[in-house]
Formats: C-alpha cells, structure tokens, sequence
C-alpha cells in the first residue's frame, strides 16, 4: 500500500515537473514575471537561460546583472530553512552548472537531511559543468574554472579548479579595461 506521504509528494512533483515545462515553452519576457513571483528574490537584467531547473525557488535569491546559462540545476532546500542558494549582482555562471544546497549527512546511516547556503558574491563566475556543493561561499570577484567540484569556500579574487577544487592562482584585475568598460 501506498503512503498519503509518497502520493503527495508524487503529485507535486509532476504538477511541479508539468510548470517547469510550460514555463520553457515562454519567451522570457513572459517568464520573468513569473520567477519574480516563485523566487525569494529576483534583481533586475537577469537571463536564465533554457533547460534550467530550480528547485524549492522559494529558497533562491538572485541579485541584478546576473547571467545564467543554460541547463544549470539549482536545488535548495524545503526541510533544512538554511539551505538556500544566494547568487548576488553581476554574477556569471556558465552552463550546465549543478547547485546543492541540500544534502544528506554521510555520518548517519539513516542518511537525514542536511543542507547550509550556497552563496555566491558579487563579480564571481562558475565556469560551466562545475558543480558546488552546500556550505559554499564564493567570494566576490572569484572564478571557478570549468569542471570543478566545490566543496569548500573560495577566497575572493581567486581561481580555483579541479575536484575537488584547488586554488590555482590570484585573479589580478587590469584597472584600465575596468575604466574603459564602467566609463563607455
């Protein structure tokens, strides 16, 4: 016999799945009301690509200036309130990019939920296929190389690469391309 519990959370999932479909099928002038409705938070000159995926989006926060290519995932969490996923203005993320805000705890054999913010600052970038995993900050102006695993926080104006996810180097920032491209 089946649960009351199973049936509903089947239910909601296809209805969710079936939303998430025909939200695809909209240009995104149409879409953008509506993520402004079902996220936390949603800044202004954001593009979310096709094929993204958001999960519990009442659990995700996405500042101004912010590029979202396509098929990236973003699972935050419904049981574990700490676990949301918080990107900040001017953020570029490439694709296919995984986020797991929400878990399960690896020292228990019952595996219970677990989770913690994902927070991304301002000026950072994922490079695409990485993905980043609970508890991890990325600090401002960071970049995260194509590929990587993050586990970890990453200090800011830094590169990282790899799985899991090494500094490489510090990410030196030429003033006269900043000056040119704030002045034109």
């Amino acid at each position: 016999m089946i649960s009351k519990r199973k049936i509903l959370v089947s239910t909601y999932s296809y209805i969710y799945n079936i939303f998430f479909i025909c939200l695809e099928l909209l240009p995104f002038l149409f879409k953008y009301p509506i993520y402004k409705l079902i996220f936390n938070k949603m800044g202004s000159n954001v593009h979310i690509d096709f094929k993204t995926y958001f999960r519990y989006p009442s659990q995700i926060s996405i500042g101004s200036n912010v590029s979202i290519n396509r098929g990236c995932s973003f699972y935050a969490g419904y049981k574990i309130k700490d676990a949301k996923i918080i990107i900040e203005d001017n953020v570029a993320i490439g694709p296919e990019v995984s986020f797991f805000a929400a878990g399960h705890n690896s020292k228990s054999l019952n595996l219970e939920d677990s989770g913690a913010p994902i927070i991304l600052k301002s000026h950072s970038w994922i490079g695409g296929k990485s993905t980043i995993l609970e508890g991890v900050t990325i600090g401002e102006g960071a970049i995260v190389a194509a590929g990587s695993t993050v586990v970890k926080d990453v200090a800011p104006y830094t590169i990282v690469g790899g799985t899991p996810a090494k500094f490489i180097k510090k990410r030196e920032l030429d003033d006269t391309i900043q000056q040119t491209t704030s002045n034109g």
